[in-house]
């Protein structure tokens, strides 16, 4: 099927849906660092007690990227419960996708390496209602070059109240300061789980 042209400030809405044993995986995250896709999680529910949870997510940046980032999240299995895609252009995302090998990623986002040891920090973040338009999982891993993985999170749909991430945030020393720098100019509420921090050799 071929895919038609998408002016690249269109943003694409997408509601996906995540299987228990990926809740654990960093797939936002992936888009990003993978696809170089603007991700901006606009509502969410995930929760370690539920067999599903799920995200609404605002993608901007390159067409065919976006259409790779979301063919490469159905093949792992994530459901498309809904995307404007469908409504507004051809794209190759589509159940009959699920037979074709795994596309080629974009060229990874560049981001500062500082040393070969890799710290794991938990974080939980309050995302007040005035942020919902703020791409902040998308910051941190595009401006810092961490690895976000989403443990849990609740965004209202309605964007009228207060919303929370926790979050496991993957990097090198002075990447995760500057992580939580950047997260304590936002003023959220942040709250840091020192017990956490520890070293894994990659």
């Amino acid at each position: 099927m071929q895919r038609q042209k998408l002016h690249p400030s269109t943003p694409v809405d997408s509601r996906i849906r995540i299987p228990l044993h990926y809740q654990r995986q960093p797939l936002i995250s992936r888009l990003v660092s993978r696809y170089g896709v603007t991700v901006n999680i606009t509502a969410a529910m995930l929760s370690a007690t539920e067999n599903y949870g799920w995200f609404d997510l605002q993608l901007q940046g390159n067409y065919e990227h976006i259409c790779d980032g979301l063919l490469y999240l159905q093949n792992l299995g994530v459901h498309l419960m809904h995307t404007s895609i469908a409504d507004n252009v051809q794209c190759a995302v589509s159940p009959q996708s699920l037979h074709h090998s795994l596309p080629t990623p974009a060229p990874p986002v560049a981001y500062q390496v500082y040393s070969s040891q890799s710290y794991r920090l938990r974080v939980q973040i309050c995302i007040l209602k005035d942020y919902y338009q703020t791409p902040i999982i998308f910051d941190l891993v595009s401006r810092y070059g961490i690895t976000v993985n989403i443990m849990e999170a609740s965004l209202p749909a309605n964007q009228q109240e207060d919303g929370w991430f926790d979050l496991d945030l993957w990097g090198k020393p002075q990447q995760l300061f500057s992580s939580c720098d950047y997260l304590e100019n936002l003023n959220l509420p942040l709250w840091l789980d020192a017990s956490s921090l520890h070293g894994q050799l990659i």
